[in-house]
Parts: C-alpha cells; structure tokens; sequence
C-alpha cells in the first residue's frame, strides 16, 4: 500500500534520514557482522533513495537495485542517487523483477508491514536470493499497528498482520533462516534481525 500524506511527512524529514544513516545503519552492520562489503543488494521499497544510500555508505555494497510502489518517491529516489551504483524502478513487493538467486542481499526498512499479502512478499525476497544471501529487516509488528495512533493516522492493511515470531515463522518457512534473536528498538515499535538462505 502507498503511503498516506502523514505517513510521507514521517519517512521524509532529515530526522528519519539521520536515523536511517546512524542508529539502522548501525543495527544492519552488526547484524550482517560487518557490512555488505562488493555485494549487489536489493532494496524493497526505496521510498526517497536515502536506504540505498545507507546500503552503500555505511554498509558498503558495491550495488543496489531498489524499487518502490510509488512512481513520485522512485522519482525522488532517482534525483537523490544520480551517478551513484543504483537502478531504480517501480515495482511490487509480491513480484519483484529480478532473476531467481540474482541478489547477494535483501534489506527490508520497514516496508513488508505495508504489504497486504506480506508471506507472497517473503517469498519473492527469496526467490531472488543466492543461497547463502542475507535478508536484513526492520518491521513493525501488529500490537503496535493496532494502536489508535497507528489505526487513525496511518494506512495500513488490517488483517493478517504479524509479531515478531510469526514474521520469523513464515522467513524460516521459505529457507530464510535467523542468525540470532530478533532484538525489539524504539521501545518495541520495531523488532529487527537477520537471516540467511539455505
């Protein structure tokens, strides 16, 4: 689902920005023991462009491929990553348009909680993953989307939505596997972690 005018305003302010290049990045590097050093890495929903930029300056990836839903935030994307080792499109989470086992890494900010068939969406990440490639993700988990703030200012789908071991669940149900706990940030409003395909 696209994003409503509130939630926009939230992901595209320099605060987000400085928490994406700072504490996730952070996060995302100890999680994949040090980086994404030389590897191509598929970014789903690029929104503005500034996870890409996370994916290259501070994870080190030698390529990103991202896409997002939002033809006006590939747009943006596009601007804010000119001459860098990036291709953008628009695309769908549940069909992403990449080759089978053609990504070294996927990394998720947040965006598979959006996705109204989010299993479909698990499956297409590792569709397009090499065995042994690494998923890093960020979500969201239901309590906190059904709380009223989330419910009457955000749009988001409301049913089959998931906690941190059911997302866990369904990764593991498609070979993707946690290299460690699943560690809950921001006072339980996001649960981050890890996995590898087998």
């Amino acid at each position: 689902m696209k994003l409503n005018s509130i939630e926009r305003a939230a992901m595209n302010n320099p605060i987000r920005a400085a928490h994406q290049h700072h504490r996730e990045a952070a996060w995302f590097r100890r999680l994949a023991g040090g980086g994404l050093a030389g590897k191509h890495v598929l970014e789903v929903g690029c929104g503005r462009g500034v996870g890409a930029e996370v994916i290259l300056d501070r994870l080190g990836a030698a390529q990103v491929s991202a896409f997002d839903l939002d033809e006006t935030m590939v747009e943006l994307a596009r601007r804010r990553l000119h001459g860098r080792p990036v291709s953008l499109s628009v695309g769908d989470a549940c069909d992403i348009a990449q080759p089978a086992q053609s990504m070294d890494a996927v990394v998720d900010f947040g965006i598979i909680h959006h996705v109204p068939d989010w299993p479909q969406a698990i499956a297409e990440m590792a569709r397009v993953m090499r065995p042994g490639g690494l998923l890093l993700f960020e979500e969201v988990p239901r309590h906190v989307l059904d709380t009223w703030a989330f419910r009457t200012l955000t749009v988001h789908p409301r049913e089959n939505r998931f906690e941190a071991d059911e997302f866990a669940a369904e990764l593991s149900r498609h070979g993707l596997h946690g290299s460690g706990q699943l560690e809950s940030h921001i006072g339980g409003m996001v649960f981050i972690g890890a996995a590898r395909k087998s």
